[in-house]
């Protein structure tokens, strides 16, 4: 298992040179860079499903408390995302909106992802996809962080006030990992192991090869009014 892990880490440094990236660290302003920002939303109600039905296939008693706890610390997490998105907008994002055609690259790449939970799996390949989701969460909310600091718009899920929450899972995904590194895979469940880290990062790449291949109107970035500081 721990050419698995190494590998998942040598896909998450690729990842992470995805042209997606390049817009974050170009100096524009936020409206622009935070344009595609509406297009993540099917996905990231998506991810609550993802891990939900991943952690009720685990069938395992150690793994399965580690994947309810898992789950227990994203929760919350997609309701950051349509506040800052109404507060980025002025409006919020509505339903017909995610099934337009601007958003097809997200459904697709989601229903791929989707689909990946479904197939009967290994409980050790299951902590594997959980894995590699971090490693394209912390790849994109480490981008996301150095952009907006939380203060400085009021954001939650774009911001460093969501990377210091993924920062929170280190615990969970030390012990995992730990749990992994002890397991031996027979060949064969190493290649289904590798298949399935490829598939998920294929997944990514789509999504966000998607969102560059059209550009979106920059957002209008409402500002919320200032609070008055308490006496």
């Amino acid at each position: 298992m721990k050419a698995v892990l190494q590998y998942i880490s040598d896909r998450q440094s690729r990842f992470a040179d995805h042209p997606f990236f390049d817009g974050f660290r170009q100096e524009r302003p936020l409206e622009q860079v935070l344009a595609f920002a509406p297009r993540l939303a099917f996905w990231v109600m998506c991810f609550q499903d993802v891990l939900r039905l991943n952690a009720q296939r685990v069938e395992d008693p150690e793994f399965a408390v580690l994947m309810l706890r898992h789950r227990s610390e994203e929760r919350d997490h997609d309701n950051w995302f349509f506040e800052d998105i109404a507060r980025l907008r002025g409006t919020p994002l509505t339903l017909h909106e995610q099934w337009s055609r601007t958003h097809e690259c997200t459904r697709d790449a989601s229903y791929a992802l989707i689909s990946e939970v479904l197939r009967p799996m290994d409980d050790r390949l299951r902590m594997v996809l959980v894995l590699t989701l971090e490693a394209t969460s912390h790849v994109f909310f480490t981008h996301a962080s150095r952009l907006v600091q939380t203060s400085d718009r009021g954001l939650k899920y774009f911001s460093d006030h969501h990377m210091r929450a993924e920062e929170q899972h280190e615990v969970f995904e030390e012990q995992m990992e730990a749990y992994l590194r002890a397991i031996e895979l027979t060949p064969p469940l190493q290649e289904e192991a590798v298949a399935l880290v490829d598939r998920l990062f294929a997944a990514f790449d789509a999504m966000f090869q998607g969102m560059l291949g059209e550009q979106q109107p920059p957002l209008a970035l409402v500002h919320a009014p200032a609070r008055a500081s308490a006496a």
